[in-house]
């Protein structure tokens, strides 16, 4: 009677084993693949970086340059310059990110080639300016801007990343598979062998939590300026897409003199200020507005519903006020300007055209009207 007892006793251990070997090979192969797909959820996540270090940098440089034909301040011609190795360095590292991709690999040879074209122009006018002065500036840029020269290589941009997107899109869906995979055979494992593995089932559901609240941090982090909390200029461009259709005012706003608090309190007491004005600019803003921090000192509102010239301008009265209220730091009482300029559209308007415009008129607002003087004073 014991014999049979044992025998089956061995059996039911010798299944059990397989079983368990079995689902740990079928969980460690999921995790595997799951792991394996996040890797390339976060890989194209960095490629649509570079996408925005590129377009970021070739605007600010070139940005640069007709400050400085405005305003000759060395200090244009070094954010031209470092504007111009930022974007050949970021198309450098777009390239080799997709350089298994076939087609997209071909576009990023292309980008490249097209930001070493330009980065050149910016170089070479940088010179211009130094040596010939603002009037060999502003000749030197003038068929540039005629000839929208940077049209290819926004071109290029929106090819590479309407493709990262695609991207972006299968392999979310891939690791969200995988994910479903892995919770069902975590299931399946501690279902069969709830007896045996309890301690197993408790290590792998705490496993997946920790999992799930990281990929959840790392979304909202790849979302938010860390500095202010704001969006970044790739969640912008998302949840822009959200409102698209609908009326709405886009503002571009930048602090006159923000410079002179880096130089006479330092970069911490820089950062305090951007953060309060960050919380100034949501306490003027509604829930269902969209607020980004885009540069250093360079925010970007979208006001939905607001398709009024005198709404919009009563609402950036008001964000400039908020603004200008003093902030206490440590070493002194500061006190900003902002420089605005908004565009309004009906809906259906792309956000870069919109941004271009608002972009121009804040410039224009900035070098063609004295802003509002720094004020510091000391404690």
């Amino acid at each position: 009677m014991l014999r049979p007892i044992a025998r089956v006793l061995l059996l039911t251990q010798l299944v059990a084993l397989f079983l368990v070997a079995a689902g740990s090979a079928l969980l460690v192969m999921t995790a595997s693949r799951y792991q394996s797909a996040s890797r390339w959820v976060q890989h194209t996540y960095e490629a649509l970086d570079e996408i925005a270090t590129v377009r970021t940098e070739v605007l600010r440089g070139s940005l640069a340059l007709r400050n400085y034909a405005i305003s000759p301040e060395a200090a244009y011609l070094a954010r031209t310059r470092a504007a111009a190795r930022n974007a050949t360095d970021a198309s450098q590292r777009l390239e080799v990110l997709v350089q298994d991709g076939g087609t997209q690999a071909g576009r990023a040879f292309a980008l490249r080639a097209e930001v070493a074209e330009l980065v050149g122009w910016m170089s070479s006018s940088a010179v211009i300016a130094e040596r010939d002065g603002q009037a060999a500036l502003l000749a030197s840029l003038r068929p540039r801007v005629e000839q929208d020269s940077a049209k290819v290589l926004r071109e290029l941009l929106a090819e590479i990343e309407a493709q990262e997107r695609l991207l972006l899109q299968t392999r979310s869906n891939e690791r969200a598979a995988e994910y479903r995979r892995l919770l069902v055979g975590a299931g399946m494992v501690a279902g069969a062998f709830s007896v045996f593995l309890i301690w197993s089932v408790v290590y792998a559901s705490s496993l997946l939590r920790r999992s799930k609240a990281s990929i959840q941090g790392l979304k909202e982090s790849a979302d938010l300026d860390p500095l202010t909390g704001l969006l970044n200029r790739r969640a912008l461009d998302e949840q822009f897409e959200r409102h698209y259709e609908s009326p709405l005012t886009v503002v571009a706003l930048d602090f006159d003199n923000f410079k002179a608090v880096n130089d006479a309190y330092g970069h911490e007491a820089g950062d305090e200020v951007l953060r309060v004005s960050a919380n100034r600019l949501r306490r003027e803003c509604r829930d269902n507005d969209l607020i980004a921090r885009v540069g250093g000192d360079e925010f970007v509102l979208v006001l939905t519903g607001v398709s009024d010239v005198e709404a919009a301008r009563r609402v950036c009265g008001r964000l400039k006020q908020a603004i200008r209220a003093p902030i206490q730091l440590q070493a002194a009482r500061v006190q900003i300007g902002a420089s605005m300029g908004f565009e309004i559209s009906p809906g259906g308007a792309m956000l870069k055209d919109l941004l271009a415009t608002a972009d121009a008129a804040a410039y224009h607002e900035k070098f063609h009207r004295k802003a509002a003087p720094l004020a510091l004073v000391r404690n």
